[in-house]
């Protein structure tokens, strides 16, 4: 794997990540830098944790610095507060007999996981069986979950080629709902075997919901970020995956089996993608020598180039270089190569065309 290190600002944001010792080597104007791309990344929380976690770094912070430490510190509790809020609600509203998962971020909160810390959960992410998927959207919408609103198209993708639903929000409630029944789209070029899917499911002591084998939670968040995902601005993925990976492999046998798990699943190339970043970029200390067969030279120079221009985060009051708009292109044209089969996607880029040429003059029209 190479060692070429991300651009400045943001190899200091990585660079303080994997070690917070360094904060004290920061000037004002550093930190004035680090903060903002922190935030960007939704990082910021995980940053403050790191740092606060070990008080004999503290004193060599500036006061007006620990404030942005700490108000993100609070606003990860609060984001975590709502999300726990939101379990429970669903937890009285789910038929007591289907078997519900939690997935990422709301799994690395029940699980008391150090990958949890500082982090802002979005939405809650669910995973039921497809047999169990019409019996809880039912459940969910007689309780007053509501579904966002979509077209007739847009609501068959969902139902018949993504591998969610789409998504519910009960009135008032700060959180979305995303219902899934598999880890990856139906229609996309990864088959993720869903009978080890959910023939793994663990218990959570005291919890009402189930959360993937913890090699599964690894590989849940590996396809995510680089199969299912158009890889922008999703540095806090990677940082994801780090953090899951210093927290469940602890010996060359859990390497192994994360290995083999990944072949059962037919993921291995997303995962050669995420140690390699991982190892690159985070310093995560990935055994040499793996049973993962590398992508062809040429794929592995494209990302090198293509992945470090779309995720890492950059100051927003600079307009993005021709680099950046380039690769957040190729990165989105590589999210729906990936989705969907040629045919597929080209009716389906075929349909939005139709529908963005509808909208066009119309909306001229009301502006006029």
């Amino acid at each position: 794997m190479s060692d070429q290190r991300p651009n400045a600002g943001p190899s200091a944001l990585l660079q303080l990540l994997t070690d917070p010792g360094r904060a004290g080597e920061l000037t004002l104007a550093d930190w004035d830098t680090l903060i903002r791309l922190a935030r960007r990344a939704r990082l910021l929380g995980v940053l403050a944790h790191r740092i606060q976690s070990r008080p004999g770094h503290l004193p060599a912070i500036p006061d007006c610095v620990r404030g942005h430490l700490d108000s993100a510190t609070i606003y990860s509790a609060h984001r975590v507060h709502l999300l726990r809020m939101e379990l429970a609600a669903l937890a009285r509203v789910l038929p007591t007999e289907v078997r519900v998962a939690v997935l990422k971020g709301g799994a690395y909160v029940i699980q008391d996981l150090e990958t949890a810390r500082g982090r802002l959960p979005n939405d809650v992410d669910l995973l039921v069986s497809r047999d169990d998927l019409r019996r809880s959207e039912t459940a969910l919408l007689a309780a007053g979950w509501e579904a966002e609103a979509v077209d007739d198209y847009a609501d068959r993708y969902y139902r018949e080629w993504s591998h969610e639903i789409p998504p519910m929000r009960f009135p008032g409630h700060p959180m979305e709902v995303d219902l899934h029944h598999t880890i990856s789209p139906v229609t996309g070029r990864l088959k993720p075997d869903r009978a080890l899917l959910f023939g793994d499911l663990q218990a959570v002591a005291g919890q009402r919901f189930l959360v993937l084998h913890p090699l599964d939670q690894i590989l849940h968040a590996v396809i995510h970020l680089f199969q299912d995902s158009e890889l922008v601005d999703n540095l806090r993925d990677l940082v994801d995956i780090d953090s899951l990976l210093r927290s469940y492999l602890q010996s060359a046998d859990d390497w192994l089996a994360l290995t083999r798990r990944a072949g059962r699943h037919g993921v291995e190339r997303p995962l050669w993608y995420a140690l390699h970043y991982c190892r690159k970029w985070l310093a995560t200390p990935v055994p040499d020598g793996l049973p993962l067969r590398p992508p062809p030279i040429a794929m592995v120079w494209l990302m090198d180039w293509l992945y470090p221009c779309c995720t890492l985060p950059r100051l927003a009051d600079r307009p993005p270089p021709v680099a950046r708009r380039i690769a957040v292109h190729l990165g989105l044209a590589r999210y729906q190569w990936l989705r969907m089969p040629p045919g597929m996607l080209l009716r389906h880029l075929g349909h939005k065309s139709v529908q963005a040429l509808r909208w066009r003059p119309a909306a001229q029209h009301r502006a006029e």
